[in-house]
């Protein structure tokens, strides 16, 4: 498989794309799909399978901007001896590109008890090519019989941590480089924020919930009234909370009653519409900042095969990408996003840095080809002789197009800048 990623300035949303190669093998063939479940510098990790990340096929990728490479995980071993938590596999990037990937499941003598399963790349210190199965606990008291602990997102925190976030409950952390054996912290979610359900319904909290962490600290934020069947879009509230960094304390920000920002000057200046917020996502390096996805559904008929009208469905019209800075309650930026490269109404988006990594790469390999005896005569002249320019125009154009790019540049901050780096 080619990995194919497309890089843009936030709010643009950049995209990680997997191209199956012509003549590729069957094992290449299955997998239909892939999921990012999480980032750490320049590394990301995806599920690649056919139905969802707890299926018993398909493998784990991971991807690393720093030299556009691939490389493939095999999928846990002995699936029927544990359950899934919403398979949801943390990564950790260690030094010189080494990496480790964890996945925490249910033990099937249940709760407190769980497996961590970790798999070390090489040049990782023990590094075994294989899953390392560990028994752990967690912690106790925190979990009730009846109501498991779910997955909802995983990321990297500091000092070799990850956590495994409940976005009804709280969040684990974990130390996985901590000798003998990785011990687990539960933070709860702040106060008036946990919710007890018998089961989850699609697309989940993160329509209206997240965490992250930013520069160091832990964030959460909750749009207050979301799941309220009758309450109006205008008074549902924006809440953020960061947490102290012995991890006991949660503080909270001032809250953002959505009617108030769309009524402030710098929405009324955005143009936006009047639509309601999902789908929040912390930004990686603006502690204050916070992304939003706006969605413009319509609901149009549906039809079975005999051509008679079964039911409605739901088509993205438009959807459109607001940063918003919490503190001073400031639309910063915006952006309209192309639904084609989406799933349109539930898109799943998160904050990396990867493409920081990849840009850096690119400029590091042109300065390798630059410094080469001859560099710029030659590729001058390679361009020449296939058509150099003018083929690459027309192959933007083809794919989007590089008028349409810039267009949309312009629209959105200036193309020179975004051109420039």
């Amino acid at each position: 498989m080619k990995t194919d990623p497309q890089v843009s300035e936030p709010p643009v949303i950049s995209h990680l794309s997997m191209v199956r190669q012509v003549g590729a093998g069957v094992g290449a063939r299955l997998l239909a799909g892939g999921t990012i479940s999480g980032t750490d510098k320049s590394l990301v990790v995806l599920y690649a399978g056919k139905v969802s990340l707890c299926s018993s096929s398909g493998c784990y990728l991971v991807y690393d901007a720093s030299d556009n490479s691939l490389a493939a995980i095999p999928q846990l071993p002995d699936r029927h001896t544990f359950r899934g938590l919403g398979g949801w596999p943390a990564i950790l990037s260690l030094s010189e590109g080494s990496y480790v990937v964890a996945e925490l499941v249910e033990a099937k003598s249940r709760f407190p008890n769980a497996e961590l399963f970790l798999w070390r790349s090489l040049g990782t210190p023990n590094q075994e090519g294989q899953w390392i199965r560990r028994a752990v606990r967690l912690p106790p008291q925190e979990f009730s019989r009846g109501h498991r602990f779910r997955i909802d997102m995983a990321f990297t925190f500091t000092e070799f941590r990850v956590c495994w976030v409940d976005l009804f409950k709280g969040v684990l952390v974990c130390n996985l480089m901590e000798s003998p054996e990785p011990t687990f912290t539960f933070v709860p979610s702040p106060i008036g924020c946990s919710i007890e359900l018998e089961r989850r319904v699609i697309p989940g909290p993160q329509q209206f919930r997240t965490m992250g962490c930013v520069r160091g600290t832990i964030k959460f934020v909750a749009l207050d009234g979301f799941n309220e069947r009758h309450s109006p879009q205008e008074n549902i509230m924006i809440r953020t909370w960061t947490l102290s960094p012995d991890l006991k304390e949660w503080a909270e920000g001032t809250p953002l009653r959505v009617g108030d920002l769309w009524a402030s000057e710098s929405f009324l200046q955005s143009g936006l519409p009047r639509l309601g917020l999902t789908y929040p996502v912390i930004s990686f390096d603006e502690p204050d900042v916070v992304y939003f996805v706006l969605n413009e559904i319509d609901r149009v008929d549906a039809f079975n095969r005999f051509g008679d009208v079964s039911g409605v469905r739901l088509v993205c019209k438009a959807l459109y990408v607001l940063g918003l800075d919490t503190v001073q309650q400031k639309v910063l930026c915006h952006t309209k996003v192309i639904p084609d490269n989406l799933s349109p109404i539930f898109p799943g988006l998160l904050a990396s840095e990867f493409s920081a990594h990849l840009q850096r790469s690119k400029d590091h390999q042109g300065e390798l080809e630059a410094s080469e005896p001859g560099g710029n005569q030659k590729e001058m002249k390679h361009a020449s002789e296939e058509g150099g320019s003018e083929k690459q125009m027309k192959h933007a154009s083809g794919e989007g197009g590089s008028e349409k790019q810039m267009k949309h540049a312009n629209e959105e901050g200036g193309s020179r800048k975004r051109m420039k780096r």
